[in-house]
């Protein structure tokens, strides 16, 4: 009986050895098998290369983004002598900028100053070229010398750390080598079951094969927002470091998101999308409930042909029907407007569906009890269909608010002015006015997801057992 014991807990060790191998050499190949040595390998030498690199970039874009400055200076000069000085302030910085570029290294206020010019160009084609060709160029001149101001300051006190002499050895081992080590694990795994292949034990081995792959596929869906967030708080060096830091140099850096709203009114655009969110979950839900209650328990003719054909409309993407909706929106006189982004909105015949099917699983006995009771449909639906479907209408709610918050090409194609935007569009369009500013980007990013990310992980529950229950029962 002891050496059975001790034979199990031999193979039950060496079936945890051998998971260990396999989850571990999984993980070192795919984040090391793209890497060399020499990436993790950093000198004084190296620095100094990558500095002079650096240096040579920035200075070639200073004799290229000159010629621009005076340009934008002279545009701006023209219109303020034209349009009675309205446009003098701006010829005055662009003057004070080709000045400081002569003298030494471009400010943080400056290159801010002309990247908000940018935003609030007023659609002029001279205007445009003006200060796009002057922001492209100085955008090289300000990150490659702040870049090389930051390694200027990491000679002389060594390099060389755990993490790089891990990261030399894992991306210097072949592909056979790690197929050595996979099969190493398999044979370990191979050993333990045949010395311990209890009932037991396969339930075990099956349970952490499951759990493994939910780790791992957990991991792939929760990585990309763990980056975004990370990178919103990282700095522009630590950003463009290679190979990547897996975690900013500080957490309390909200630099980024201080310049994202200084850059572009995230604030108006929240506000944009909460109104459009309330208001098209509101109505929504109106219509949602009155529909559902109409199609699960009033009898008129040709009801369930209309609700077939309403439920055939489902096949039918949104992009058909954009020039409709978009035509209407004009006749409105809506276009360009809040009111645009709501309209088109005004129900849904797949959450009708989810409530109908809930309101058609509730007792036929209570309705007819409560009508000879001399209740009204009207008063039937809000006192006892409303409280007992409120699992089905909480997920109508938590769906019809990611869906409008998330929204994305209807507003593209209707809404003008920056004054209207929301978050996802005014996101878009921050994405391409901040060009390679990725640690700003990233930070914007973050302000349009997280409200969506924590609803979700509060409700997820309530989503779930009201998209079962709807489209089960019935």
């Amino acid at each position: 009986m002891k050496a059975n014991e001790k034979t199990a807990r031999l193979g039950t060790i060496l079936l945890s050895i051998g998971i260990a191998i396999l989850i571990l050499t999984l993980v070192g190949f795919l984040t090391y098998s793209s890497y060399t040595p020499a990436d993790f390998t950093v000198t004084d030498e190296s620095i100094r290369q990558e500095i002079d690199t650096l240096t040579a970039s920035a200075q070639s874009a200073r004799k290229l983004v000159a010629p621009r400055i005076e340009a934008a200076q002279s545009y701006y000069s023209a219109l303020a002598s034209s349009e009675n000085g309205a446009y003098a302030e701006r010829a005055s910085f662009f003057a004070s900028l080709g000045q400081e570029l002569e003298n030494g290294r471009i400010s943080r206020e400056s290159f801010d100053k002309v990247s908000a010019y940018q935003h609030s160009i007023d659609g002029t084609e001279d205007e445009v070229l003006a200060l796009n060709g002057v922001i492209n160029q100085l955008r090289v001149v300000y990150e490659n010398e702040n870049r090389a101001e930051a390694l200027q300051e990491t000679l002389g006190k060594g390099h060389d750390s755990l993490m790089n002499s891990l990261g030399r050895m894992l991306s210097g081992m072949s592909n056979a080598a790690w197929l050595l080590v996979a099969f190493l694990g398999v044979l370990l795994i191979a050993g333990g079951l045949c010395l311990n292949h209890s009932w037991r034990t396969r339930k075990v081995m099956g349970q952490v094969l499951l759990y493994t792959l939910l780790t791992i596929g957990a991991l792939i869906m929760v990585f990309p927002f763990y980056w975004m967030i990370i990178s919103s708080l990282k700095t522009r060096v630590e950003v463009s470091r290679f190979p990547p830091e897996f975690a900013p140099g500080s957490w309390t850096n909200i630099e980024n998101y201080r310049i994202a709203f200084h850059q572009a009114p995230f604030a108006r655009y929240f506000f944009n999308s909460l109104v459009v969110c309330f208001f098209s979950v509101l109505i929504v839900t109106f219509t949602t409930i009155l529909g559902a209650f109409a199609f699960s328990r009033l009898k008129f003719p040709g009801r369930e042909l209309i609700f077939s054909a309403l439920l055939s409309m489902m096949m039918l993407p949104f992009e058909m029907l954009v020039i409709t909706n978009y035509s209407t929106v004009i006749r409105l006189g809506l276009n360009d407007t809040l009111g645009a982004l709501v309209l088109p909105f005004i129900s849904s015949i797949f959450y009708t569906y989810i409530m109908r099917n809930f309101f058609a699983s509730i007792s036929d006995s209570l309705y007819w009890s409560a009508r000879v009771d001399g209740c009204s449909n009207w008063r039937y639906l809000w006192k006892v269909m409303v409280p007992i479907g409120r699992p089905s209408l909480v997920t109508v709610v938590l769906l019809n608010a990611l869906a409008s918050w998330n929204s994305f090409m209807w507003p593209l194609l209707v809404i003008k002015s920056t004054a209207n935007r929301t978050l996802p569009f005014g996101l878009y369009t921050f994405t391409t006015e901040a060009g390679s500013f990725q640690e700003l980007i990233m930070a914007a990013s973050t302000v349009v997801v997280l409200p969506m990310i924590i609803l979700f992980l509060f409700a997820r529950k309530q989503i779930l057992r009201g998209v079962a229950r709807g489209g089960l029962k019935g």
